[in-house]
Order: structure tokens, then C-alpha cells, then sequence
């Protein structure tokens, strides 16, 4: 089955990866998983601590430190971007996960007229096994729709 079989995803996202679950007629599938060019602790060859100073007072951080952050929210903004594209056949959208993305992710997308009209919720979850994701999916959209019964 490929993604365009499947009207319905969920999709377990953190600041790494995000793996997509279709779900179609009771059943779940694993998609893809996409690899997160976004690195929060990146270190150069040869850099310093952070707390680099460049005069006597401690109130200064480094300019490495404002640089790193720009590289990263660009990072981070490429990757909602993929996430976007592959999100654009779906009609239901199901994020999930630990921390903050799903959530920036979601807002991200109320953003973009493209995306109005499409379902969209935001569930929390710890790290999962591949069973577990699925299950989660499963679970999540048999109990969003009480008249599906599943064979």
C-alpha cells in the first residue's frame, strides 16, 4: 500500500523524526519514517564552550551560541516544511508524541490555507515501539468514529 491509499494519518513526530501511519478500514500501516535535519546540540570541530566571553561581564553570551540557533530553527523550519508536503494527501491528521514539534507542527499547519478544512488533533505520547504506534493510530481513529466497525 502506498500513502495515497490512505486518507487518514498518524503521525508520532518529535524535534528527530516522525514516522507516518496511515490508517485505512481497521487497518494501520507504518509509511515512512522521516530523518530530522535538525540537530539541538551541534558542535563544530574545534568550538569552545558556549559560555565563551567576550568581555568581563557574564551577562554576554557568545555570538557561536546566536549562530547555532539561527542554523537550527532553519533546520528545524526545513523539516516542518517536509512534513507539510507529505502531509497534503491526508484529509485526517492525527500528530502525537513526546514533546513540543507536535504542537508546533499543528500550528504550523492551521498556517497554511492549504490545509483548511482538513481534521486535525493532537494527542500526547511517549516514545513507542512500531506495534505501539500502530495500535495507537488504530485505537485513536476507531474510537473518533463509533460507527466504524471494525471485520
Amino acid at each position: 500500500m502506498n500513502s495515497n491509499s490512505f486518507k487518514q494519518v498518524g503521525v508520532w513526530i518529535d524535534h528527530s523524526k516522525a514516522h507516518f501511519v496511515g490508517f485505512n478500514e481497521g487497518n494501520t500501516v507504518l509509511i515512512e519514517t522521516i530523518e530530522s535535519p535538525f540537530e539541538s546540540m551541534k558542535r563544530e570541530v574545534g568550538e569552545g564552550s558556549d559560555k565563551t566571553r567576550f568581555s568581563s561581564s557574564n551577562l554576554h553570551s557568545s555570538n557561536n551560541e546566536h549562530r547555532k540557533h539561527n542554523i537550527s530553527q532553519k533546520e528545524l523550519n526545513e523539516y516542518y516544511k517536509m512534513m507539510e508536503t507529505k502531509l497534503h494527501s491526508f484529509d485526517d491528521i492525527l500528530l502525537f508524541g513526546p514533546g513540543v514539534a507536535k504542537e508546533q507542527m499543528r500550528n504550523r499547519l492551521r498556517e497554511n490555507k492549504s490545509f483548511d478544512g482538513k481534521w486535525l488533533s493532537v494527542q500526547t505520547s511517549d516514545k513507542l515501539t512500531d506495534n505501539q504506534l500502530l495500535a495507537f493510530v488504530r485505537d485513536f481513529y476507531i474510537n473518533a468514529n463509533p460507527d466504524f466497525k471494525s471485520v
